[in-house]
């Protein structure tokens, strides 16, 4: 009896330190690529993931198109993202084994950012526990359960999702990527987080707060500003596309409109 019990208390404790085999794992946190039907040539789907400090079972994530120049080979990490035609904002909820809900972002009234309860939440399922390979994401439209898109992801993207950049930006409407090289100047961060906007369409200064992990809301300073509405509603985000370090890079400062994917602000940084 006495060897029996040994043997069981064994098997126990060998079943607790082993390897959990088959068992969830996490979302894995960084930017991963993705490949939808909709995308043509080089053209991927970035997913980028960040853990929620306060939720172990819940992230925030941005989804981005990267529209990617042709005909250069390079490594992954090397290759060049011209312009970003679509952004999505999430919060990832665990809702069952290695599935998620992307639920949508909003900016709300009192400026704070908040999951968006009249949109429908899209899912992410991995394919594999801990990683995103093979992983999908099918995205609804936004107001219905008809699949919009499906996403496919193989392996990681070069970009970084940054914290707070501080410095000089362009603010860019060439979906060409020919305001890269430009050293034009339209709009400021100041290390205390004032955004001040010197554009045709946005004049003012803009209080900046982080509000969920690496997303940031704008503050009118002043009722008086030119074109509130461009900014307030928006969500920012900080995101080395292109990340070329330690040999040269900047940051891009991303502003998602929650309403419309499609109308996206990208500034690029100027040193």
């Amino acid at each position: 009896m006495k060897n029996r019990a040994s043997f069981v208390l064994l098997a126990v404790a060998v079943s607790f330190l082993a390897p959990a085999r088959g068992r969830a794992g996490p979302l894995p946190e960084g930017s991963f690529k993705g490949t939808t039907p909709f995308l043509g040539g080089p053209d991927v789907m970035a997913l980028l993931v960040r853990k929620d400090p306060g939720n172990p079972s819940a992230y925030y994530a941005v989804l981005a198109e990267y529209d990617r120049l042709c005909g250069i080979p390079a490594p992954e990490r090397l290759k060049i993202t011209r312009w970003v035609p679509r952004l999505y904002a999430y919060r990832a909820e665990e809702i069952g084994r290695d599935r998620y809900a992307m639920k949508p972002l909003r900016v709300s009234a009192a400026g704070d950012i908040e999951v968006d309860g009249q949109a429908v939440a899209d899912s992410l399922t991995l394919a594999k526990p801990g990683t995103m390979d093979g992983a999908t994401l099918i995205r609804f439209n936004r107001n219905s359960v008809t699949t919009a898109e499906t996403v496919t992801f193989s392996g990681r993207a070069g970009s970084t999702w940054e914290d707070y950049v501080p410095g000089k930006y362009f603010g860019s409407k060439d979906a060409s990527g020919g305001d890269y090289l430009k050293k034009d100047v339209n709009m400021t961060l100041s290390p205390d987080k004032v955004a001040d906007f010197f554009q045709q369409d946005i004049r003012g200064q803009f209080q900046v707060a982080e509000k969920a992990p690496g997303m940031f809301t704008f503050a009118a300073k002043s009722p008086g500003n030119l074109g509130n509405d461009k900014v307030v509603t928006r969500i920012g985000v900080f995101v080395d596309i292109v990340n070329w370090k330690p040999i040269f890079t900047t940051e891009e400062l991303l502003l998602i409109n929650p309403d419309d994917a499609r109308d996206v602000g990208f500034y690029y940084e100027r040193r």
